[in-house]
Protein backbone atom coordinates (compact mmCIF):
# COMPACT_ATOMS: atom_id res chain seq x y z
CA UNK A 1 0.00 0.00 0.00
CA UNK A 2 2.71 2.48 -1.00
CA UNK A 3 0.32 4.78 -2.88
CA UNK A 4 -2.15 6.87 -0.86
CA UNK A 5 -5.37 4.84 -0.57
CA UNK A 6 -7.62 7.92 -0.40
CA UNK A 7 -7.97 10.85 -2.82
CA UNK A 8 -5.98 13.99 -1.97
CA UNK A 9 -8.92 16.41 -1.85
CA UNK A 10 -12.38 14.96 -1.17
CA UNK A 11 -14.56 11.85 -1.43
CA UNK A 12 -17.59 11.81 -3.72
CA UNK A 13 -20.69 10.59 -1.89
CA UNK A 14 -24.12 10.25 -3.53
CA UNK A 15 -26.91 12.21 -1.84
CA UNK A 16 -28.94 9.01 -1.54
CA UNK A 17 -26.27 7.68 0.83
CA UNK A 18 -25.58 10.91 2.69
CA UNK A 19 -29.29 11.33 3.55
CA UNK A 20 -30.20 7.67 3.99
CA UNK A 21 -32.22 6.85 7.16
CA UNK A 22 -29.56 4.52 8.56
CA UNK A 23 -27.03 4.74 11.40
CA UNK A 24 -24.41 7.45 10.84
CA UNK A 25 -21.62 4.95 11.41
CA UNK A 26 -22.80 2.94 8.41
CA UNK A 27 -22.77 6.05 6.22
CA UNK A 28 -19.21 6.87 7.36
CA UNK A 29 -18.09 3.34 6.52
CA UNK A 30 -19.64 3.62 3.05
CA UNK A 31 -18.03 7.03 2.51
CA UNK A 32 -14.62 5.59 3.35
CA UNK A 33 -15.21 2.68 0.99
CA UNK A 34 -16.13 5.14 -1.76
CA UNK A 35 -12.86 6.92 -1.07
CA UNK A 36 -10.92 3.70 -1.55
CA UNK A 37 -12.45 3.34 -5.02
CA UNK A 38 -11.17 6.62 -6.43
CA UNK A 39 -8.30 5.13 -8.46
CA UNK A 40 -10.74 2.88 -10.32
CA UNK A 41 -13.33 5.49 -11.36
CA UNK A 42 -15.50 4.64 -8.33
CA UNK A 43 -16.14 1.16 -9.78
CA UNK A 44 -14.18 -0.88 -7.24
CA UNK A 45 -11.62 -0.78 -4.49
CA UNK A 46 -8.16 -2.31 -4.81
CA UNK A 47 -7.87 -5.85 -3.45
CA UNK A 48 -7.03 -5.72 0.26
CA UNK A 49 -6.78 -8.39 2.91
CA UNK A 50 -9.52 -8.21 5.56
CA UNK A 51 -6.98 -6.84 8.05
CA UNK A 52 -5.86 -4.12 5.61
CA UNK A 53 -9.45 -3.22 4.76
CA UNK A 54 -10.41 -2.97 8.43
CA UNK A 55 -7.44 -0.68 9.11
CA UNK A 56 -8.17 1.58 6.13
CA UNK A 57 -11.88 1.87 6.92
CA UNK A 58 -11.12 2.39 10.60
CA UNK A 59 -13.32 -0.39 11.92
CA UNK A 60 -12.63 -3.53 13.96
CA UNK A 61 -12.85 -6.52 11.68
CA UNK A 62 -16.10 -7.76 13.26
CA UNK A 63 -17.68 -4.32 12.75
CA UNK A 64 -16.38 -4.17 9.19
CA UNK A 65 -17.97 -7.53 8.34
CA UNK A 66 -21.26 -6.44 9.94
CA UNK A 67 -21.27 -3.18 8.00
CA UNK A 68 -20.40 -4.94 4.73
CA UNK A 69 -23.34 -7.29 5.22
CA UNK A 70 -25.67 -4.37 5.87
CA UNK A 71 -24.35 -2.40 2.88
CA UNK A 72 -24.91 -5.39 0.59
CA UNK A 73 -28.45 -5.77 1.95
CA UNK A 74 -29.10 -2.08 1.27
CA UNK A 75 -28.00 -2.57 -2.34
CA UNK A 76 -25.13 -0.11 -1.99
CA UNK A 77 -22.27 -2.54 -2.36
CA UNK A 78 -21.08 -5.84 -3.79
CA UNK A 79 -18.24 -7.79 -2.19
CA UNK A 80 -15.92 -10.05 -4.18
CA UNK A 81 -13.22 -12.28 -2.75
CA UNK A 82 -10.07 -12.87 -4.77
CA UNK A 83 -7.25 -15.01 -3.41
CA UNK A 84 -8.16 -14.21 0.20
CA UNK A 85 -8.55 -10.48 -0.48
CA UNK A 86 -11.64 -8.29 -0.57
CA UNK A 87 -12.70 -6.18 -3.55
CA UNK A 88 -15.59 -3.81 -2.83
CA UNK A 89 -17.82 -2.53 -5.65
CA UNK A 90 -20.21 0.38 -5.02
CA UNK A 91 -23.47 -0.22 -6.86
CA UNK A 92 -24.85 3.32 -6.50
CA UNK A 93 -23.93 5.53 -9.43
CA UNK A 94 -22.19 8.86 -8.82
CA UNK A 95 -23.63 11.48 -11.20
CA UNK A 96 -21.15 13.62 -13.07
CA UNK A 97 -21.52 17.33 -13.81
CA UNK A 98 -24.45 18.15 -16.12
CA UNK A 99 -22.22 19.15 -19.04
CA UNK A 100 -20.38 15.80 -18.77
CA UNK A 101 -23.48 13.75 -19.45
CA UNK A 102 -23.58 12.35 -23.00
CA UNK A 103 -26.56 13.02 -25.18
CA UNK A 104 -28.90 10.00 -25.10
CA UNK A 105 -29.12 8.12 -28.37
CA UNK A 106 -32.45 7.83 -30.09
CA UNK A 107 -34.06 4.43 -29.69
CA UNK A 108 -33.50 3.64 -33.38
CA UNK A 109 -29.86 4.74 -33.43
CA UNK A 110 -27.50 1.79 -33.66
CA UNK A 111 -23.71 1.96 -33.57
CA UNK A 112 -22.01 0.95 -36.77
CA UNK A 113 -19.65 -1.95 -37.24
CA UNK A 114 -16.03 -1.59 -36.11
CA UNK A 115 -13.43 -0.21 -38.47
CA UNK A 116 -11.75 -2.74 -40.72
CA UNK A 117 -8.52 -2.51 -38.74
CA UNK A 118 -10.28 -3.68 -35.58
CA UNK A 119 -12.70 -6.17 -37.13
CA UNK A 120 -10.29 -9.09 -37.30
CA UNK A 121 -9.13 -8.51 -33.72
CA UNK A 122 -12.77 -8.46 -32.60
CA UNK A 123 -13.52 -11.64 -34.57
CA UNK A 124 -10.60 -13.42 -32.93
CA UNK A 125 -11.65 -12.27 -29.43
CA UNK A 126 -15.23 -13.46 -30.01
CA UNK A 127 -14.08 -16.87 -31.24
CA UNK A 128 -11.73 -17.24 -28.27
CA UNK A 129 -14.78 -16.62 -26.08
CA UNK A 130 -16.51 -19.56 -27.77
CA UNK A 131 -18.90 -17.36 -29.80
CA UNK A 132 -19.65 -18.69 -33.27
CA UNK A 133 -22.40 -18.73 -35.88
CA UNK A 134 -25.22 -16.21 -35.82
CA UNK A 135 -24.19 -14.50 -32.52
CA UNK A 136 -20.69 -14.00 -33.95
CA UNK A 137 -22.01 -12.39 -37.13
CA UNK A 138 -24.41 -10.22 -35.13
CA UNK A 139 -21.78 -8.97 -32.68
CA UNK A 140 -19.34 -8.19 -35.49
CA UNK A 141 -21.83 -5.56 -36.67
CA UNK A 142 -21.77 -3.76 -33.32
CA UNK A 143 -19.30 -1.17 -32.11
CA UNK A 144 -17.60 -3.51 -29.66
CA UNK A 145 -14.15 -3.47 -28.16
CA UNK A 146 -12.04 -6.62 -28.40
CA UNK A 147 -10.69 -5.72 -24.96
CA UNK A 148 -14.20 -5.84 -23.48
CA UNK A 149 -14.80 -9.22 -25.12
CA UNK A 150 -11.58 -10.60 -23.67
CA UNK A 151 -12.42 -9.08 -20.28
CA UNK A 152 -15.83 -10.78 -20.13
CA UNK A 153 -14.24 -14.08 -21.23
CA UNK A 154 -11.66 -13.76 -18.44
CA UNK A 155 -14.42 -12.93 -15.94
CA UNK A 156 -16.35 -16.08 -16.84
CA UNK A 157 -13.20 -18.18 -16.37
CA UNK A 158 -12.66 -16.98 -12.77
CA UNK A 159 -13.23 -19.65 -10.15
CA UNK A 160 -16.11 -17.75 -8.55
CA UNK A 161 -18.07 -18.06 -11.81
CA UNK A 162 -17.94 -21.87 -11.83
CA UNK A 163 -21.75 -21.82 -11.60
CA UNK A 164 -21.99 -20.67 -15.22
CA UNK A 165 -23.29 -23.50 -17.41
CA UNK A 166 -22.92 -21.56 -20.68
CA UNK A 167 -20.10 -18.99 -20.40
CA UNK A 168 -20.19 -18.10 -24.09
CA UNK A 169 -23.94 -17.43 -23.92
CA UNK A 170 -23.41 -15.26 -20.85
CA UNK A 171 -20.76 -13.21 -22.68
CA UNK A 172 -23.11 -12.77 -25.66
CA UNK A 173 -25.86 -11.47 -23.37
CA UNK A 174 -23.53 -9.02 -21.65
CA UNK A 175 -22.21 -7.71 -24.98
CA UNK A 176 -25.70 -7.34 -26.44
CA UNK A 177 -26.75 -5.36 -23.37
CA UNK A 178 -23.69 -3.13 -23.58
CA UNK A 179 -22.67 -4.00 -20.01
CA UNK A 180 -19.11 -2.90 -19.14
CA UNK A 181 -16.88 -5.64 -17.68
CA UNK A 182 -15.44 -5.21 -14.15
CA UNK A 183 -12.49 -2.86 -14.41
CA UNK A 184 -9.88 -5.28 -13.06
CA UNK A 185 -10.70 -7.75 -15.83
CA UNK A 186 -10.45 -4.96 -18.41
CA UNK A 187 -7.02 -4.14 -17.00
CA UNK A 188 -6.10 -7.83 -17.16
CA UNK A 189 -7.28 -8.08 -20.77
CA UNK A 190 -5.00 -5.19 -21.71
CA UNK A 191 -1.82 -6.82 -20.42
CA UNK A 192 0.82 -7.77 -22.96
CA UNK A 193 2.06 -11.33 -23.38
CA UNK A 194 5.29 -10.32 -21.64
CA UNK A 195 3.39 -8.97 -18.63
CA UNK A 196 1.30 -12.15 -18.37
CA UNK A 197 4.53 -14.16 -18.50
CA UNK A 198 5.92 -12.11 -15.61
CA UNK A 199 2.87 -12.97 -13.52
CA UNK A 200 3.11 -16.64 -14.47
CA UNK A 201 6.76 -16.82 -13.44
CA UNK A 202 5.97 -15.10 -10.15
CA UNK A 203 3.22 -17.62 -9.49
CA UNK A 204 5.48 -20.56 -10.37
CA UNK A 205 7.87 -19.20 -7.71
CA UNK A 206 4.98 -19.12 -5.18
CA UNK A 207 5.18 -15.33 -4.83
CA UNK A 208 1.46 -15.11 -4.07
CA UNK A 209 2.36 -16.02 -0.47
CA UNK A 210 4.89 -13.17 -0.26
CA UNK A 211 2.98 -10.31 -1.85
CA UNK A 212 4.33 -10.80 -5.41
CA UNK A 213 7.72 -9.11 -4.68
CA UNK A 214 9.12 -9.38 -8.23
CA UNK A 215 6.16 -7.54 -9.80
CA UNK A 216 5.59 -3.80 -9.98
CA UNK A 217 2.60 -2.43 -8.12
CA UNK A 218 0.23 -2.55 -11.07
CA UNK A 219 1.01 -6.15 -11.95
CA UNK A 220 0.98 -7.20 -8.29
CA UNK A 221 -2.56 -5.84 -8.03
CA UNK A 222 -3.68 -7.78 -11.10
CA UNK A 223 -1.85 -11.01 -10.23
CA UNK A 224 -4.64 -12.33 -7.92
CA UNK A 225 -7.17 -11.54 -10.64
CA UNK A 226 -5.12 -13.51 -13.17
CA UNK A 227 -4.77 -16.37 -10.68
CA UNK A 228 -8.55 -16.52 -10.26
CA UNK A 229 -8.91 -17.21 -14.00
CA UNK A 230 -6.56 -20.19 -13.95
CA UNK A 231 -8.81 -22.74 -12.22
CA UNK A 232 -8.01 -26.19 -13.49
CA UNK A 233 -4.78 -25.06 -15.15
CA UNK A 234 -2.53 -24.62 -12.12
CA UNK A 235 -0.84 -27.99 -12.27
CA UNK A 236 -0.01 -27.80 -15.96
CA UNK A 237 1.29 -24.24 -15.64
CA UNK A 238 3.51 -25.04 -12.69
CA UNK A 239 4.77 -28.25 -14.26
CA UNK A 240 5.71 -26.55 -17.50
CA UNK A 241 7.34 -23.71 -15.59
CA UNK A 242 9.44 -26.02 -13.47
CA UNK A 243 10.49 -27.99 -16.54
CA UNK A 244 11.61 -24.79 -18.23
CA UNK A 245 13.77 -23.92 -15.22
CA UNK A 246 15.35 -27.38 -14.89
Amino acid sequence: MSRPPYPPDYVKLPTAIARAPVHDGLIVTMARIMGLCWRHQQQRSPAYTPAEMAELVGRPRATLYRHLTQLVQLGWLEVDRLDGRLVLRPTIQIPGPPDAQPEPQARDDRPGPPANGNREELRQALRQAGIIGRPLRELLQQDLSAVDVRAWRLWTSAGEQAWLENPAGYVVTRLRNGDPPPQEFVDLARLTAEEIEQIQRAWIDCEQYRGWPSLDEGLAELAPVWLSTQAGRHYSLRSSGRAAQD
